[in-house]
Parts: C-alpha cells; structure tokens; sequence
C-alpha cells in the first residue's frame, strides 16, 4: 500500500497492512523550512512548499494543512494579531453584543480572508503528490467555537447561560455552521482526501458536558451528516480530556475523532473507537517536544497496543506538535509505527 491508500483503507474502516501516520506539525514544519508563521498563514506557496519538505522528510502517510484557529473568525470580521512566528489570536470580536449577528453573512472561502490562501495550497500540494499521499484540509473551527471568536469567548458564554433561548444564538450559530461547512467543502473540491476541524471551546475542560450536548453536539453531528452527503470524511479535534463525553461521541455517525493525551485511551477505543476512527494521542508537549526518544518510542508503542486491534486507528500527536520538537523525537514516533502497528 502506498500512503494514500493506508489511510482511505482505514477511513472506510478496513485493515491497512500497518497504522498509517499523520502529523499536526504546521509550526513545526514552517520553522524547519525556514518559512517565518507570519508569511506561512497567508502564503500558498509557502504552505505547500513546509509540508511537502516535512512528508519528504518524516515519511508520514497524511499531510495535515493547518494554519492556525483563526482564519474564519477573521473571515466574518474579528479581528487577529499574529506575534513573530507564532499563530494568530482574536484580539477584537466580530460583535459586540448579540443584536448586530443581523449584519453577518456566511462566508464564501474563494474570496473572504485568508482561506483562499488555504485551498491553493491544497490544490498545490494536490497536485504534487496526491496520488500518493492523503491530504487531510483543516477548515479551522466548527460551529460552538467560531461562534465563541466571532461573538468573544466569555461573552457568549455567559449568554449561553443566562439567555440560552435567545434566538440570535441560533442565529449566530446558523451562520457560523454554514460558513464553516462551506468551507469543508471548498477543501475537499480543491483535492483534501478528508477534512476535519477543531471544536475544543465545546470540550470538557471548558464548557459542561450539558452545555456540550445542548449547543455544540447537534452542529457536529449535523456536519458529519452534511458532510458524509458529499462523500467527505470528517475528523473532529476537541482539546482537552474529553473522556466525559465518549458516550456522547460515540453516538454519532462515523466520522473522525483526533483526542487530546488527556482522554482516557481505553475507554476511547471501547466507545468511540468501536465504529470511528480515532486520531493521536501522544502528547505533543511532555512527549513529542520535551522526552526521549526513548520516551516517544515507548508512548507510541503502548499507545498502538490499545488503539490497533481491528483498526480505524490513524497515529497522530494528541494536538499540534511544538514548534521546538526535536527532529529525532517526530522519526522516533514516525518509526515505532512501522515497527509496532503492522497487521
């Protein structure tokens, strides 16, 4: 099997001939090729040109094009700030009270903001290597979390609490779930095998698993839906320990989950390991960045020892991978893979 073939054998829930790899490595592949975060989140050729040196590289089965968690809030008017090589951050909100999601249009990815930058480096890398290798689209956050950028975190979750009936929420949530799907769509057009998102605002260490299943859960499992309509397979990152919702997780229709180190990995395969795919989960700080590679060989191997047995199992750090990883700690990883997770 070649890589692209590895992992459509595992998204269709077959036995590849070993664990496929992917790598949530953006900033640490702009800072290996020299490329500063600044000019990598708005530059296709750049964006394609770090991650096609880090699959040369590593020889990773899936090139995961991420740029950083505020490309659509920025789309739909908040405003971001990006300090020297670091990802960006909202700095100012889109709205300032509920009563102006009126003057908020769902985006169109061609044209608005940075995304346009996103899909020409997938048709880029596409063409390069996409019939060898699986290109996994980012498109940036799922409904809860745009939502809490456009309208301001604390803000909307305040009113989440104490106006959960105001319809401008599902107003606001409308317009962020449409123009997050469009984008999903847009990368899969312009040659992502998969895409998937993060929604890590609506987890556990954030938000209650109430609030979870009430505001959050029905957009995401309305987009694996959507989605699935389309034949795009989506996978779906939450930070955090999100053990307390697997249950909940594990209802939804197949689809991807990409879960933090901090989830529980047993109780992850025996719930929504059983018909998903489950993404990661070594940790990228006190593993990936901080241990041996001694370390790393031995979280990956335990880690396959679990999640392996009967496949739907994609190798992954639990999160974004530190810009300060060591080299040989990522081959560690990449290598304990093809050492442990044959079938």
């Amino acid at each position: 099997m070649n890589s692209l073939q590895r992992v459509r054998t595992v998204l269709a829930g077959g036995i590849p001939d070993r664990v496929p790899v992917c790598l949530h490595n953006f900033m640490l592949a702009a800072r290996e090729a020299g490329v500063r975060m600044e000019d990598y989140r708005v530059n296709p050729e750049a964006i394609a040109r770090v991650h096609l040196q880090a699959v040369e590289k590593y020889g990773h089965d899936c090139i995961l094009v991420d740029t950083d968690t505020t490309m659509l809030a920025e789309a739909l008017g908040a405003r971001s700030e990006c300090a020297p090589n670091e990802p960006g951050r909202i700095v100012e909100p889109a709205l300032c009270s509920l009563d102006e999601v009126d003057r908020l249009k769902v985006i169109n990815p061609e044209t608005d903001g940075r995304i346009p930058a996103l899909l020409e480096a997938v048709r880029l890398m596409s063409k390069q290597v996409g019939s060898e290798i699986a290109i996994r689209g980012n498109a940036d956050q799922a409904a809860f979390d745009l939502a809490c950028m456009v309208r301001g975190i604390e803000e909307f979750l305040m009113e989440l609490i104490e106006q959960a009936d105001n319809p401008r929420i599902a107003q606001l949530m409308e317009i962020c779930y449409q123009s997050h799907l469009a984008v999903h769509r847009a990368l899969a057009k312009a040659g992502a095998h998969l895409t998937s998102m993060g929604d890590s605002l609506a987890g556990p260490d954030v938000t209650s698993p109430r609030m979870f299943h009430r505001f959050a859960r029905p957009y995401e499992e309305r987009l694996v839906k959507d989605l699935a309509a389309d034949g795009i397979f989506v996978v779906i990152h939450i930070c955090g320990d999100t053990s307390r919702i697997l249950d909940m997780l594990a209802e939804y229709e197949p689809c991807g989950f990409e879960l933090d180190y901090k989830t529980d990995a047993v109780k992850a395969k025996q719930t929504a390991g059983k018909r998903h795919v489950l993404f990661g989960n070594i940790d990228p700080s006190g593993v990936l960045a901080q241990g041996t590679m001694e370390q790393v060989r031995e979280a990956t191997r335990q880690l396959i020892s679990v999640w392996k047995p009967g496949g739907r199992f994609i190798l992954n750090s639990g999160c974004a991978i530190p810009p300060t990883t060591p080299p040989e700690n990522i081959r560690a990883m990449v290598d304990a893979a093809r050492e442990h997770g044959g079938y």
